[in-house]
């Protein structure tokens, strides 16, 4: 008898659990139900993690820097009035925007943490683009005051200044 009722309660107990697999992990449900009310039922899940890939990102238009994210039109990372990267934004300080990718890297562009442009758009390689003094290699860097009159102008041309 006492195998009857074990066999019973372990048989209630597995048909209220379910078991998925995906590409990320395995994820195990324990659930509960009709002795609530008739249509109430309580349940859990865990998510158990297989494999973790620091490099592979969830949507095809982010590409990521050693765990940190890039998604296009969106802040790339935060500086403090220093030019310090930060995690979030400083009042007083600045965000990098990122407005495309391109083969050659990435097109940014800053702001105050106000949300005036500090600067036009440029195009910066990857490691640069997380780097607040960074410059384009060739092209034209324009910084500007809050107030938005040019602070300085600057053409580069193989990462050096040209006059």
């Amino acid at each position: 008898m006492k195998k009857l009722i074990l066999s019973a309660v372990l048989l209630a107990t597995l048909s209220g659990c379910g078991v998925g697999v995906s590409d990320s992990g395995v994820s195990l449900g324990v659930g509960l139900g009709g002795s609530i009310g008739r249509h109430v039922g309580l349940g859990t899940s865990i998510n158990i993690p297989l494999t973790f890939d620091r490099n592979k990102t969830s949507t095809t238009d982010s590409v990521s820097n050693g765990g940190i994210n890039v998604i296009e039109n969106q802040i790339v990372t935060y500086f403090d009035a220093q030019g310090t990267a930060t995690d979030s934004a400083v009042k007083g300080g600045f965000f990098r925007k990122l407005i495309n990718k391109e083969k050659d890297g990435f097109l940014v562009q800053d702001f105050y943490s106000t949300g005036e442009k500090r600067s036009d758009p440029m195009l910066l390689s990857r490691e640069d683009a997380f780097s607040f003094r960074a410059h384009p290699s060739d092209g034209t860097y324009t910084t500007y005051a809050i107030n938005g009159n040019i602070m300085q102008q600057y053409n580069y041309k193989k990462g050096v200044v040209v006059k």
